[in-house]
């Protein structure tokens, strides 16, 4: 289970706060050596993503990635981050975004971010959630 919430005009840290506040966590924020972010000795998982003004945070009680992107399409990068069967999904921006979402969402799950390599994350293999907000979507993926 799940709770993602968004909001404009915010700092990724003024709106954990108000987040966490809301469930009365007391926390205090560690990072891994990849930079991270979680809580330690408590049994919620977060993570943070933001484009343009919007930040997202989703929590759980599982590890979690998110990301959000605005719609578009990056034909150099393509190549870089897309195995074969990834390509051929690719139509238009929107396929494009929605696989960049689901990529980044799941480096920042297993708490490697982009050192992980966007290459070695196979969309086609691993379920993720999709949300579409506005012009943007959101990939979020649970452990």
């Amino acid at each position: 289970m799940y709770k993602l919430f968004i909001r404009k005009n915010i700092s990724s840290e003024n709106f954990l706060k108000e987040i966490l506040g809301k469930y009365h966590i007391n926390y205090d924020i560690f990072y891994n050596e990849y930079g991270k972010p979680y809580i330690k000795n408590n049994p919620i998982y977060f993570n943070i993503s933001n484009c343009d003004d919007y930040t997202v945070i989703a929590i759980s009680d599982k590890e979690i990635g998110v990301d959000i992107e605005k719609i578009t399409i990056k034909q150099k990068v393509i190549d870089k981050v897309c195995n074969e069967k990834e390509k051929k999904l690719i139509k238009n921006d929107k396929d494009f975004t929605k696989l960049w979402v689901k990529k980044e969402a799941y480096v920042k799950c297993i708490g490697m971010g982009l050192s992980y390599g966007l290459k070695n994350v196979d969309t086609t293999k691993i379920r993720f959630k999709l949300k579409k907000y506005k012009d943007y979507y959101i990939g979020i993926y649970i452990k």
